[in-house]
């Protein structure tokens, strides 16, 4: 209850975060919520049929989650999930940043967002992404308890472990925030010590959140009968990379605008800077060396190594964090500088608004992929039934290829940009051979008799399959033995 309060003592500053966090979801991602652009791995509409590879990647509390949510992914539900999720988010660290004017509001809201990460979420994997932005939150709440609370270090592994459970990449986000709070912190109070206090704080809550969610882990992975094939990973390569790849997301993004949103967000570190330097004699030596080396060392926080059994996303909600760092360095050390202020709002603005528009283009593309991939496949479907000898959910069926890698897989002119994004880099809502089978029985609903994982491995070395012609040909589907093989690519 008291942590409730001290959260949420600035009423209106709350009231900006809620509405301006509704504002740029609704703006940026409202045609996702309200239309199918479901590919790759969210085609399997029931997540309840990936709970053995929810628990072997490391999600081992997405199952319990989509327990209490529902299994089927319908956008509009997991949108309304994840605006607020983020909305109460954007909450937290308002507060915990101390932001209370409108226009830094604003800009932390849009940082949040209207992004490449959440477009990335929502765009790539819509089942899940309401599971993830819920991860983010719970990071948030595990650094309010860390920061704010007596023994917070304990409370706040609590939180952070069931972070860690639905997004594993929530580790990252708990510990920049963290650490981006602490930085703040020390320019304001000017105190090394609770500074390094802080740190501390932060270190034990991370090693307690990451044992308790190994622990949870290795049970769950123990009772689903499955084997342990989460590993410790990291994005980029070697330190130097690890250290790079968030930089070039916040100076880089991915939007409608790339060249001026460069120069923009140059300009927006430039200000951050200056705003440094001339705080630096009222700060001291001590204080000043310490928020330029924490400065340095935090796109290493926002690539933290993370247990997954999959690649680490190509961005992820810790870069933006980076964004947020700027807006709370201009906040705290140019309160007064109104043009200052004014001129990083601006720039804010126009590179949200170049966002906004890049997620729109992507979530059209998404759907465009979607209704490609109907069409297609329905002809497929087609094929196979006017082959003689075919019976519906009996006869085995082997698809060699796949829509993304056939003849029509052809880039739309002008959306060219748009694959810069890897969810949004194909041409067709199916990628690979596992997303074949759940988009024939979930999307299609369609009763084929897949043949195992082994044996369309085998086909696909089998001579007469390797000769066999790519569809639309008249040869392309054919029995193989028992088995009806169609050659999409």
């Amino acid at each position: 209850m008291k942590l409730t309060k001290k959260l949420f003592l600035d009423k209106s500053a709350v009231k900006y975060a809620a509405a301006f966090s509704l504002l740029f979801m609704f703006a940026a991602h409202a045609f996702c919520f309200f239309n199918l652009t479901y590919s790759s791995g969210s085609v399997m509409l029931s997540v309840s049929s990936g709970r053995g590879a929810q628990i072997a990647g490391g999600t081992v509390l997405q199952p319990l989650y989509f327990l209490l949510r529902g299994s089927i992914s319908s956008p509009l539900l997991v949108g309304m999930l994840s605006t607020l999720y983020l909305m109460l988010t954007n909450m937290v660290l308002v507060r915990l940043l101390n932001l209370r004017r409108p226009l830094p509001i604003l800009a932390l809201c849009g940082a949040m967002t209207a992004n490449a990460a959440v477009t990335s979420i929502c765009a790539g994997a819509l089942n899940t992404s309401d599971a993830v932005f819920l991860a983010m939150l719970l990071a948030a709440l595990a650094a309010a308890c860390c920061l704010r609370m007596p023994l917070g270090a304990l409370v706040g592994a609590v939180p952070l472990t069931a972070a860690l459970g639905l997004d594993p990449t929530a580790a990252s986000f708990f510990a920049a925030l963290t650490f981006i709070v602490l930085l703040g912190d020390l320019m304001t109070a000017q105190s090394p010590k609770a500074f390094l206090r802080g740190l501390g704080a932060l270190l034990l809550t991370l090693v307690l959140g990451t044992v308790l969610y190994a622990l949870c882990d290795l049970l769950m992975l123990h009772r689903s009968g499955l084997d342990q094939q989460a590993a410790l990973q990291t994005a980029g390569t070697g330190l130097v990379g690890i250290w790079l790849v968030p930089i070039r997301a916040l100076l880089a993004p991915l939007t409608a605008y790339a060249s001026l949103s460069v120069v923009l967000h140059a300009l927006l570190a430039l200000l951050a800077a200056l705003a440094f330097a001339a705080s630096v004699r009222s700060l001291g030596a001590s204080c000043a060396i310490l928020a330029v080396l924490g400065a340095l060392a935090l796109p290493l926080v926002c690539n933290l190594p993370i247990f997954s059994a999959y690649a680490v996303p190509q961005i992820t909600m810790a870069y933006c964090l980076l964004d947020v760092f700027l807006i709370t360095l201009l906040a705290r050390l140019a309160p007064d500088k109104v043009r200052t202020q004014k001129l990083a709002a601006g720039a804010f603005g126009v590179v949200f608004l170049g966002s906004i528009v890049f997620s729109n283009q992507v979530y059209l593309k998404k759907n465009l992929e979607f209704e490609s991939t109907l069409s297609l496949m329905s002809r497929v479907i087609q094929r196979i039934e006017e082959t003689e000898g075919y019976h519906p959910g009996y006869t085995p069926v082997a698809v060699i290829g796949t829509p993304e890698d056939s003849l029509f897989s052809v880039e739309r002119k002008g959306f060219e940009h748009l694959s810069a994004l890897d969810a949004s880099s194909g041409n067709y809502a199916v990628s690979t051979d596992e997303d074949m089978i759940w988009y024939i029985w979930d999307v299609l609903g369609y009763p084929l008799n897949f043949v195992s994982s082994f044996e369309l491995e085998q086909l696909k070395d089998n001579e007469a399959v390797r000769a066999l012609p790519a569809f639309p040909d008249e040869d392309c589907c054919t029995f193989i033995g028992e088995t009806l093989v169609i050659r999409l690519s």
